[in-house]
């Protein structure tokens, strides 16, 4: 549910605040760094809390700047709606990527770490493009019933309202249950810290 901030936010930022194309792509460098950041530093934290935790952590943290994100207004400004959150979002996501690759290829034989990869790869992207489809029906009902009553800038935004609340709902749970799961899971010995995988059997 990641996909409704890459989404919705332009959408937000040109036909909500009025920025142009270009201020747009520039407002969302911000996001591309603390992406950076966040792979940087997901090793770092692994190593002294656990995989476990970086992950329920990593997930939290994306879902906290969404839920920030559900706030917005239509007469909201870059600085005090869209930068901070969009970091936050920024920061879980990338280290939340690196932990659940981890879970997903951890044990698995070498021969099969390709396969194991390919499969994660194949349901980011098929689970993306199903969430947004489920994200932008949403958020065009809750617009199409606001936009009896309210002005379009704010039917707009009552949608990507809606749009980032069911991301933050589904990112909470999704932290719950990675929680839950690893707990269950607490007698076997955690995956390796983001160490590369080779993809073929050592000679």
């Amino acid at each position: 549910m990641w996909i409704a901030l890459y989404f919705f936010l332009p959408l937000y930022q040109q036909l909500v605040l009025g920025s142009g194309p270009l201020a747009t792509d520039v407002g969302q460098l911000p996001l591309a760094a603390a992406n950076m950041l966040g792979s940087a530093l997901a090793p770092r934290v692994t190593r002294r809390i656990g995989v476990s935790a970086t992950a329920v952590a990593a997930l939290l943290t994306e879902a906290a700047g969404l839920l920030r994100l559900s706030r917005i207004g239509a007469d909201g400004s870059y600085l005090a709606d869209v930068l901070g959150p969009s970091i936050l979002v920024g920061l879980g996501l990338s280290a939340a990527f690196v932990q659940l690759t981890a879970f997903a290829v951890d044990g698995l034989p070498a021969q099969d770490a390709g396969l194991a990869g390919g499969l994660v790869n194949t349901t980011r992207q098929v689970g993306g493009a199903i969430g947004l489809a489920a994200l932008a029906g949403l958020a065009g009902s809750v617009t199409a019933n606001a936009a009896t009553q309210q002005p379009h800038a704010e039917a707009l935004t009552a949608g990507y309202r809606a749009a980032f609340t069911a991301s933050a709902a589904v990112l909470a749970a999704t932290a719950l249950l990675a929680a839950f799961l690893t707990r269950r899971t607490s007698g076997a010995p955690e995956p390796a810290a983001a160490a590369p995988t080779p993809l073929l059997p050592e000679a």
